[in-house]
């Protein structure tokens, strides 16, 4: 596989998520005043539009929300992946929150399928987000 050129560019308000996925943890902010989780990030809580968040681990468990099957490779990195499958996630913690990844479990996609965050380093600073299927006991498979 090529070295991996297509590596997302931090900011201000999502530089912490990116490094706790080149750490091995998925992070979603979360505002302590109003319990409410704010996905993407953003200076200020989509509840309560307080500006007091952190950034929390999440169960890291969710259910497909909606996919799509990916046949172009947009960069020459993705030549040799192509196609895969990028899946949006609603969370447990919140039905509206919807996070994005790739798909890496084999098998069929289907709305309602439960699977799992895996962080995944690109950087020392830098993760990507893909998301893997649970059997019926919560294990990834």
């Amino acid at each position: 596989m090529p070295e991996r050129r297509t590596i997302p560019v931090p900011d201000r308000d999502t530089a912490a998520y990116w490094a706790a996925l080149a750490d091995g943890r998925f992070v979603v902010q979360h505002c302590p005043r109003c319990d409410h989780w704010t996905w993407p990030a953003r200076p200020l809580c989509s509840g309560c539009r307080g500006d007091e968040l952190d950034w929390v681990e999440p169960s890291g468990t969710g259910e497909v929300y909606s996919w799509v099957v990916t046949h172009q490779p947009y960069a020459p990195d993705l030549v040799d992946e192509v196609p895969y499958t990028i899946v949006l996630v609603r969370l447990d913690e919140q039905a509206d929150i919807l996070v994005p990844g790739r798909y890496r479990s084999e098998g069929e996609v289907h709305q309602g399928l439960r699977v799992r965050a895996v962080p995944e380093r690109v950087t020392d600073d830098v993760g990507v987000l893909s998301w893997a299927a649970l059997t019926e006991e919560g294990v990834v498979r």
